[in-house]
C-alpha cells in the first residue's frame, strides 16, 4: 500500500503525480509518473497600431495546451504510441481533455531505471 504525504502548514499546495489534477488514463494510470509539466500553447500576441501609430488592440491567442510527462518505462505496460489519443486531466480542468500523443523517447542510463518522456498536444479547435 502506498504512503499517504502529512502535509502540514499550507495544504493547498498540489504533491506528487498522482493528485486528482494529473489523473493519466488510456493505460497510464498505472505507470510511475516522475514529472507532468503542463504549458498552454500560444502565439505571440499581435500588435494592432490605431491611426497615429500606438498599440490600440493586443490579440492574444490560446491555440491549446502541451503536457510532457516522464515516467518510469515499464515493460509491462502499453504505452500509446504516435498520434494516439490520450485522455487527461489538466490542473484547474473540471473534465479530461483529449489529448495527441505527438512525441516520445526513452532514456536509458547505467545505475537507474529506464525513463520514457511522451509529449502530448491539446489544441483548442480540437482536431482529434
Amino acid at each position: 500500500m502506498a504512503g499517504t504525504p502529512v502535509i502540514k502548514g499550507i495544504t493547498t499546495i498540489r504533491w506528487g503525480t498522482s493528485s486528482p489534477n494529473a489523473v493519466l488514463q488510456a493505460g497510464l494510470n498505472t505507470a510511475i509518473v516522475k514529472k507532468i509539466v503542463y504549458k498552454r500553447l500560444g502565439g505571440a500576441p499581435t500588435l494592432i497600431q490605431d491611426n497615429n501609430g500606438f498599440t490600440a488592440v493586443l490579440v492574444g491567442i490560446n491555440d491549446g495546451d502541451e503536457l510532457q510527462v516522464t515516467a518510469v518505462d515499464d515493460t509491462a505496460i502499453t504505452w500509446p504510441v504516435q498520434y494516439d489519443i490520450v485522455s487527461m486531466k489538466v490542473p484547474g480542468a473540471a473534465n479530461a481533455k483529449n489529448f495527441i500523443m505527438i512525441d516520445d523517447g526513452i532514456d536509458l542510463e547505467r545505475k537507474r531505471e529506464g525513463e520514457r518522456t511522451m509529449t502530448m498536444n491539446y489544441f483548442t479547435n480540437n482536431i482529434v
